[in-house]
This record gives structure tokens, sequence and C-alpha cells, in this order.
């Protein structure tokens, strides 16, 4: 059987600015048919709120708070809610629109690009479920979030896993919906969510993130059929990365209403 190929980036602990940076210098160069679709792996040098391209920057997040604690708040280029990012791991897969490995439908897709994570998580803990459309919950407990942004033909979906939670930031740097809890059959947004660490029942260490890595590294290949070719980004890349980065470190794009 001919395996399909996708590069594979493999970041060590990044800025929440260098992240939006990397995946859109990646989409950009897709669009130019630069490279191979790309699976991009990665975690967080430090809390960071991201909130969906549409959202209001001043329903969504303290702002306050966040200034004081020195958070990081990025608008991101996809949909979605507001979101923190702390200890988790994060993965982005960027590939052309037109390829047969997507499926067209938005809910479709989702379920294809989740189904590794799913499959992974469903490797470490119990009672794993997909909550369309973007959402991998454990007893309802959400554990895993996706967003996805379509365009210039190419479709980037980003995801997380969260292995720990800080319940003090959690609690503090992000408006939460109450109704939208109330309705879901909880008081906080901390009962709302759940972690790796949480459901194991022990401290997530290195060891443990490499087992959980090489695993969804693995669920990747199997779903899509694909041999990953190990690499960075180019240089044309990383040129564009710094201009990104910029706009991502910007209040004028992170701020705006």
């Amino acid at each position: 059987m001919k395996m399909n190929k996708f590069r594979l980036i493999l970041d060590p602990q990044i800025t929440g600015s260098m992240h939006m940076a990397k995946d859109s210098a990646v989409l950009y160069s897709l669009s130019q048919k630069e490279h191979h679709p790309t699976l991009r792996i990665g975690r967080w040098a430090e809390p960071t709120v991201s909130i969906g391209h549409l959202e209001d920057v001043n329903e969504t997040v303290n702002i306050n708070y966040c200034k004081k604690n020195n958070i990081p708040v990025i608008r991101r280029e996809s949909g979605g809610g507001t979101v923190l990012h702390h200890m988790e791991l994060s993965f982005s897969l960027t590939i052309p629109m037109s390829s047969v490995l997507i499926p067209q439908s938005v809910d479709e897709s989702f379920r294809k690009i989740i189904s590794p994570p799913i499959k992974t998580l469903k490797m470490f803990i119990e009672g794993v479920e997909y909550r369309p459309v973007n959402d991998i919950v454990v007893n309802k407990r959400k554990i895993s979030g996706s967003a996805q942004v379509r365009k210039q033909g190419v479709l980037q979906q980003h995801g997380t896993v969260i292995l720990d939670i800080d319940d003090e930031i959690l609690s503090s740097a992000i408006n939460y919906n109450e109704s939208k809890l109330l309705n879901r059959g909880f008081t906080s947004q901390r009962q709302a969510v759940t972690s790796l660490k949480d459901e194991m029942g022990k401290e997530i260490d290195e060891k443990l993130i490499e087992e959980f890595t090489a695993s969804l590294l693995k669920n990747f290949a199997k779903e899509f059929k694909v041999d990953f070719i190990e690499s960075d980004i180019t240089e044309s890349e990383k040129t564009l990365m710094e201009e990104f980065v910029k706009k991502f470190s910007s209040d004028e794009w992170n701020l705006k209403k």
C-alpha cells in the first residue's frame, strides 16, 4: 500500500504567539504548495489565554487579572471559544482542503481529525467520549478541545489535551458562561473540565508525556495512512513566522472588538 507523506514538527515549550505564528506560517506556505501536509505537536511555555477569531475579549476574558499576572491574551485565526492553555499537549494538522484524506463537511472533518486523540486517550484512561463538534470528554468533563480554520484552500485544525490544571488561573483568567455550565450540570468551570492527571490519579512526568506523544503519532499515522518526515519549518516559513509573531503579540489584533 502506498503511504501518504506528512511533515512532522515536534516543538519544545514555546510561547502562545509562537504557536499561533508557526501555524499561520505553515498554513500560508502549504497554500503555496511548498511542503507536505503538516502535523505539529508542542507544549506551552507559560499560561496563555486564546480567544476565538470573532469573540469579544472584554466579555470572555478577565483582562485585569491577566495583565496583573502577565498572562498573554491572544486572538486565534480559528473560531471556537475562549481557552486557557497551560499544562497541556497541543497538536495542529494543516492539510489542503482538496485532499481526499479529509471529509468536506465541517462536522465530519472534526470527527476525522479528533479520532487519533480519542484513541490515544482511551489507551491511558477510561470513559473517553466524543462530544460533537469539537470536544473530547471524560464522564462529561472536557479533557480536549479543537478549533478549525479554512482559508486559502487549506484546512488547519488545532487541538489540545489537558495534562494538568492550575485551579486558581482557570477560575480567574476567563469569564465563564454560567448558564452554559448549568445546562451541562456544573456549577463551576473546574467541575466542567478534567485532565490526564485527574483521570490517572498520578503526576504527569516527562516519561508519560513521551509515551502519550508516541501513541498519538501512531494513531495519526494509522488514521491517515501516513509516513511522517520529521523536520522543522523552512527558512521561508521562519521569515513568515517572524512577521506573524508581531501580529499575535499586538494589542491591535488580540484586543480588537
